[in-house]
């Protein structure tokens, strides 16, 4: 990536990165840093973008196949041809559901392509009782030898946006 597009903040061309990330639900693209979860916002696991959801179906942002999925639903994670874990979690304090709420659509060890329902939400269910429905996804920086992750703005529409762009360590 050149000088100026770091300068600029730019979003890099699909030639200048080693994998993109497409919105995993239609909504608002938001920093990590905005988050209100310290593990999330203070990037601890690892750097991604966080989406406010305007919709119910969580998508697979990229191909690869499924390597986690919450007992609850609420969370799964993407194994990439890259070798890395694209971990995506919905809301703040859903673990406290119990699975209530939400439907998985796919299972652990499940070759996904980007734009796959993986998880339906059921916002009915929710309502009030959820703290925020603030949707992350995360590039696990154990994963592999991630040298950045450009997070993009704006609105986004599930499987369509490019919303993250992540560069490795050569």
């Amino acid at each position: 990536m050149s000088f100026l597009s770091h300068l600029f903040h730019s979003t890099p061309s699909e030639d200048e990165v080693d994998l993109v990330l497409y919105a995993p639900l239609n909504g608002t693209l938001l920093p990590l840093s905005e988050v209100p979860d310290v593990v999330i916002s203070e990037k601890i696991v690892g750097d991604g973008v966080a989406i406010i959801p305007d919709s119910e179906t969580i998508f697979a942002p990229c191909d690869g196949t499924i390597a986690r999925l919450l007992a609850t639903n609420t969370a799964f994670s993407i194994k990439t041809a890259q070798n890395l874990e694209i971990y995506v979690s919905f809301g703040i304090g859903t673990l406290d559901f119990q699975g209530e709420g939400f439907f998985s659509r796919a299972q652990v060890g499940q070759p996904v392509k980007r734009g796959d329902p993986i998880i339906q939400v059921d916002m009915s269910v929710l309502n009030d009782r959820i703290k925020s429905t603030v949707t992350s996804m995360i590039v696990v920086r154990s994963s592999g030898a991630i040298d950045h992750v450009t997070a993009g703005t704006g609105k986004a529409v599930a499987g369509v946006t490019p919303c993250a762009w992540v560069t490795l360590q050569h």
